[in-house]
């Protein structure tokens, strides 16, 4: 019978091995938990902050081994929450109604809505997600560049993005991508030296802009965003961003690849992140509940 217990601070090395283990498995995998153990360690304890992860998290032990982990990174202002798993070993899900049981009730009040993020080749994860009537929204697309292929960028004529253009980003933002985790304001503020917006312009008004992070302690690093103006489509800006984008992150020795998420039915975005050097890796499924 399965032990299940909250996690503490002498776990986090055995749980970031036990995730990245599984999250390397298509059939185990869930988006945003990372593959890397030391990145994922960095994640409990760096990210995981409105509630930490010794109360958010728990852990199912048989013949004291570790078997399943599961729990939550909460954003109490916006009340919502994103799923870290559940990973289990593929032959322990007879114990996941406990596993899930007891992390439910460590969520706070202010939590309104769950995410799950997992592979398309996810059964049990999805089974579960579906049992207990979570909502399918989409599925997303996760690309990958590799640095072998940087010798595919060019010059992309691109820049920083200076104070004169904050409105203008700021609403071109909130108009392509209304309701999402950051809004325009929030990524200016979130800009320092390892996370950047590059724009183009067309000598006066913004054409588009792109946000992508880095992180070169662990070799990662995202494009978070990135959106052109209506009537600058169908220009070749959106390459000229990617590439700029690209350039300065591989910039950072230690960043061998970078991945993205992207709606898969969004053939024309595919098509472009494709034509940069990109290459498709993983199908995700987004689920929601309230």
């Amino acid at each position: 019978m399965a032990q299940i217990r909250s996690m503490n601070a002498a776990d986090v090395d055995q749980v970031s091995r036990f995730i990245a283990e599984l999250n390397q498995i298509e059939e185990s995998h869930i988006g945003y938990c990372g593959k890397d153990h030391q990145e994922i360690a960095h994640s409990f304890m760096e990210d995981v902050t409105d509630v930490p992860y010794n109360e958010g998290f728990v852990l199912a032990y048989e013949n004291d081994k570790l078997i399943g982990v599961l729990g939550f990174d909460a954003d109490l202002e916006q009340h919502c929450a994103e799923l870290w798993g559940p990973f289990v070993k593929a032959d322990k899900w007879e114990h996941i109604d406990k596993l899930w049981g007891q992390m439910v009730e460590l969520l706070p009040p202010e939590i309104h809505s769950l995410s799950l993020f997992p592979n398309k080749k996810n059964a049990p994860v999805i089974q579960l997600a579906e049992y207990l009537d979570f909502s399918k929204k989409s599925e997303e697309a996760i690309l990958k560049f590799q640095r072998a292929d940087c010798c595919k960028l060019t010059e992309a004529g691109a820049a920083e993005l200076t104070e004169s253009y904050y409105s203008e980003m700021i609403e071109l933002h909130d108009r392509v991508f209304p309701n999402t985790y950051y809004s325009g304001q929030q990524i200016i503020e979130r800009v320092n030296e390892h996370r950047k917006v590059f724009i183009i312009n067309n000598g006066t008004d913004l054409s588009g802009y792109i946000y992508v992070e880095a992180e070169p302690e662990f070799g990662e690093a995202n494009i978070e965003f990135f959106g052109v103006t209506e009537s600058e489509r169908g220009k070749g800006i959106g390459s000229r961003l990617l590439m700029a984008a690209l350039t300065w992150l591989f910039a950072f020795d230690t960043i061998e690849a970078i991945t993205l998420c992207v709606g898969a039915d969004n053939d024309k975005a595919i098509q472009l992140y494709k034509k940069v050097g990109f290459q498709h890796v993983h199908d995700l499924c987004f689920y929601y509940k309230e």
